[in-house]
């Protein structure tokens, strides 16, 4: 089999999650007891990659301590937000494969990545996007099974084939690292890059991952919070938090590592992160919280 690197993207603001993201990284999060970034990475292990890296921006400190706990090849620390085209050209000097594999460190789902991965390698592709079909937000254009442009870019061809259809990008990606091309290391979007190689005729390719599959970007406070219940069938207590034997808990309430609940707090709805804290007597109700304070969904 080809040799393959990974890439789980960690760099990102998460400003729509603004204050949890304040006092920490998005990927960090965790659902019921294990972070975004975990469940990517463990998305990436099973295609049992030569290589490991992240990158860093917001709060990279956090992010390079996780990477040196799983055991990551390589954190790349980034002068700013570079976006994901700028991401891999500041990356390609570390590469060791001839295939990377990117995934975005904050989408929650389960498609087996085994499969796009062959069908990449058994097609020659210089690109595999990984798909899935949500009809709102379906810009990526595909016409028999290969990228065709994105709606709404400036280098989207103008007039389509018919049997065009629209998808949506999962945030996962393989690539063939001799053709990722040589823009320089600058804030660019990776639609730069597609659209660089549709136009040199080189082939991506589209995989489409199964109607049934579970896929989530957890951007707002209401999609975070739905998937963490979704995740911990409707409640999870960490072993490691502590709650008041006085304290009611009521339907749908997750409590991360480290949290505390005091005597007397009604708790129903609610997701607190590792180090919240419930006062005393505190009701609390639709609410994530974190030590930076509160989001209601």
């Amino acid at each position: 089999m080809a040799d393959l690197d990974c890439l789980i993207l960690c760099a990102g603001r998460g400003e729509r999650l603004r204050p949890l993201t304040d006092v920490c990284p998005k990927p960090l999060i965790p659902i019921a007891g294990i972070t975004m970034a975990d469940r990517a990475l463990a998305a990436c292990e099973t295609l049992a990659p030569t290589c490991r890296f992240a990158n860093s921006y917001h709060l990279h400190q956090q992010i390079e301590l996780w990477g040196e706990a799983r055991g990551i090849d390589h954190v790349q620390v980034e002068p700013g937000v570079l976006d994901t085209g700028g991401v891999l050209a500041m990356l390609r000097p570390e590469i060791q494969s001839s295939h990377l594999v990117v995934h975005n460190g904050d989408v929650l789902h389960d498609i087996d990545l085994v499969q796009p991965w062959m069908h990449h390698l058994h097609t020659g592709a210089s690109a595999t996007l990984v798909m899935i079909d949500r009809p709102g937000v379906n810009t990526v254009q595909v016409c028999k099974g290969a990228f065709a442009g994105v709606v709404g870019h400036p280098r989207c061809p103008a007039h389509t084939v018919p049997g065009t259809y629209g998808r949506t990008f999962s945030g996962i990606a393989f690539y063939r690292v001799r053709d990722l091309g040589k823009r320089p290391v600058a804030k660019w979007s990776v639609k730069e890059l597609w659209h660089d190689l549709l136009e040199s005729g080189l082939p991506i390719q589209c995989w489409e991952a199964p109607a049934s599959t579970r896929w989530e970007d957890l951007g707002t406070p209401a999609d975070l919070a739905e998937a963490i219940l979704r995740e911990s069938a409707g409640g999870w207590i960490h072993p490691e938090s502590h709650v008041d034997p006085s304290a009611v808990l009521g339907t749908d309430v997750v409590l991360e590592y480290g949290v505390r609940v005091g005597p007397g707090a009604h708790l129903s709805n609610c997701i607190l992160l590792p180090g919240s804290e419930a006062a005393p007597g505190e009701h609390l109700d639709r609410l994530l919280r974190n030590p930076a304070g509160d989001l209601l969904w």
